[in-house]
């Protein structure tokens, strides 16, 4: 049973106890997403495909998603080179090599290098010496491009740091980020599924965040309720900083949950995501809490309605904006 078929299974049951059947939902969504087959050596050979058609001797990623991209690693750090004589290496800073190279796929080799001075002693102690580079991320580039015998190189430039630029135009780096993106936009079905394991996390959570209202909790004690129920689902994290707004700071665009409490009836906004094997969602809701709140309602059968025509017009071949394009003329009163 696919991860999707499973969780809309699960979704189905209408138990009597709801905060434990939570408790349920959330462990059997956890050993669903276990057996998740993630294929990040697939995506790496897509990438690596690149090699051949932009006839480049060497990929250079520096953006840390694309890392995660075709390693799976989890929040990486330095760079990764994709040669087309060498393999693939992960030049990474000496305290973070004991992390990457437990994470990284075998047939990927990870080298530590020097960030500042005083690593030196912890790479003698932590690093193996095969792997230890002792110079800094600028110089182990040069020296593993040049070893590959790598003349022509690009890289995902629109990732890169002014350090990094300096490199770039030192060296003649081609910036192949519009190509990586390409690749990517493209998603296998293992892909589909991990995105789809992402969004039902994330609305597991947001479930379990809303039984957090009663009781008058504050915005922030909402948000740990949500970040609580994606860790015990398996989730590597939120896919960006939770918002959870009440009344007035539902208006603000990137407001910070804080210790402002559910008192009374009023707006409630929460827009969260999952991180699931670095494959995210990106959910709103907004909702009245308490009695009252007549007005909000229309407002937010208006939004549904708008909705409901621009999920009318998706399909094959339609451009992104053109459903957006529909929702301007919108109901006939009161459009949003």
């Amino acid at each position: 049973m696919k991860y999707a078929e499973a969780q809309n299974a699960f979704r189905a049951l209408k138990p009597r106890h709801q905060p434990r059947a939570n408790l349920i939902l959330s462990r059997l969504l956890s050993l669903l997403v276990l057996a998740l087959e993630l294929r990040w050596d697939l995506n790496r050979k897509k990438v690596r495909q690149l090699l051949d058609s932009t006839s480049l001797d060497a990929i250079v990623l520096l953006g840390s998603p694309n890392i995660t991209y075709v390693t799976g690693i989890r929040d990486p750090t330095g760079v990764m080179i994709l040669t087309k004589e060498c393999g693939d290496y992960l030049l990474t800073p000496v305290l973070d090599y004991n992390r990457l190279a437990s994470q990284a796929p075998k047939d990927v080799i990870v080298r530590a290098y020097i960030r500042r001075e005083g690593e030196m002693t912890v790479g003698l102690g932590a690093v193996p010496q095969s792997d230890l580079v002792p110079k800094g991320l600028d110089d182990a580039v040069r020296d593993l491009l040049s070893s590959c015998q790598a003349k022509k190189v690009g890289a995902d430039l629109s990732w890169a740091s002014y350090s990094v630029n300096s490199l770039a135009s030192a060296i003649g780096l081609q910036d192949v980020s519009k190509d990586i993106s390409k690749v990517r936009s493209v998603k296998d079905d293992w892909e589909v599924e991990a995105i789809s394991a992402s969004i039902a996390a994330a609305e597991q959570a947001f479930r379990e965040a809303l039984q957090a209202l009663e009781g008058s909790p504050s915005e922030a004690e909402v948000e740990a309720a949500f970040h609580s129920s994606l860790m015990r689902q398996g989730a590597w994290g939120e896919a960006f900083p939770t918002i959870v707004a009440f009344y007035d700071h539902t208006a603000l665009p990137h407001h910070t949950p804080t210790t402002v409490r559910l008192q009374h009836p009023g707006p409630v906004l929460i827009d969260f995501g999952a991180n699931m094997g670095g494959y995210v969602s990106d959910t709103t809701r907004t909702l009245w809490h308490g009695g009252g709140g007549a007005e909000f309602r229309k407002l937010i059968e208006l939004v549904v309605e708008a909705q409901g025509a621009a999920i009318d017009v998706i399909g094959p071949g339609v451009e992104a904006r053109d459903p957006r394009h529909g929702l301007k003329e919108g109901p006939d009163e009161g459009g949003p």
